[in-house]
């Protein structure tokens, strides 16, 4: 029976599951962070070894007929893609015409909806409102990155909760570091030293960053006020998401994914409240990489 490979690739980890064609999962991973930013040559070696490592480990398993990917930051019918694409078909050894690669929501979209059907609106280290159209067209809002927005994102979370004990330091020096919120992201930071906090934001990129929304989440389900406020409002960005597309599409069901999306109940009802007309609400987590990988065992093309 033929296996597909399944690529979930996203800011914080890349996920990948071989699968055979009834859906079942025959083996799984995780590797290194990979995008569709190729700028420049070190970012393409970058990705080509990121796909060694994920070969090594797939092919222990078994060989792919085919590899669909969903990679962040890739915009199709771009140079990208079609770097992307030859460098998983010459690395698995398989057809270039058994290899899709497009942008990961597109993946994750087609894991809750069919064309057209819904409004998705994610929230990992980046957040987006996605809709794809019954001919494939795709109509986002947000998800332009963290230097520009990603409200309600991992890395927004983050952001807020170091801008607020920082501030707390600065008006009251002791105070911000020794709140619930304050020893949680110290404890993930490795300390409360300026220079420790600089080098681990100004050091890494914003996965790093946005994994410190989980410290924000902990102190949040210990009833820390400042993170149970920063987890609201992230609910209220993300409905902005929704309701912007609700606004352009009309009403139709809503899915809030993502793990940033899952750090406390908090998120998902603000989100909820905020919602500008009564529809169908999706609460439920599914894996993207294991829709892909069922897909790709089929060989069939989106």
């Amino acid at each position: 029976m033929g296996l597909g490979l399944g690529i979930d690739a996203g800011g914080t980890a890349t996920r990948w599951r071989l699968a055979d064609a009834d859906g079942t999962c025959i083996a799984q991973g995780t590797v290194a962070p990979l995008t569709g930013h190729l700028f420049s040559a070190a970012a393409e070696e970058r990705a080509r070894q990121i796909v060694l490592d994920m070969a090594q480990a797939v092919l222990k398993a078994g060989r792919p007929l085919g590899i669909i990917a969903g990679i962040t930051g890739l915009t199709r019918d771009t140079p990208a893609e079609a770097t992307m694409r030859s460098l998983f078909a010459e690395t698995f050894e398989i057809p270039a015409d058994k290899v899709f690669v497009a942008e990961d929501m597109w993946i994750a979209y087609l894991s809750y909806f069919a064309l057209g059907e819904g409004i998705l609106v994610y929230s990992g280290t980046g957040s987006i409102g996605y809709y794809l159209s019954e001919d494939k067209e795709v109509i986002r809002v947000g998800g332009r990155g963290n230097l520009i927005d990603d409200g309600g994102s991992g890395f927004w979370i983050a952001r807020e909760a170091l801008k607020s004990v920082l501030r707390t330091e600065e008006e009251s020096p002791g105070k911000g570091w020794t709140t619930t919120l304050g020893t949680r992201l110290a404890a993930a930071l490795g300390g409360t030293d300026w220079n420790i906090v600089r080098s681990f934001v100004y050091g890494g990129d914003r996965g790093k960053i946005g994994s410190l929304a989980r410290a924000v989440g902990e102190a949040a389900k210990a009833d820390d006020a400042t993170a149970l406020r920063i987890l609201r409002e992230a609910g209220v960005e993300l409905a902005r998401l929704a309701n912007a597309l609700i606004k352009r599409l009309g009403a139709r069901p809503v899915a809030l994914v993502g793990g940033s999306a899952r750090l406390h109940p908090l998120v998902s009802d603000a989100f909820r409240k905020e919602l500008v007309a009564p529809v169908e609400f999706i609460a439920t987590d599914l894996d993207a990489a294991l829709t892909a990988a069922r897909l790709a065992a089929t060989l069939n093309r989106m």
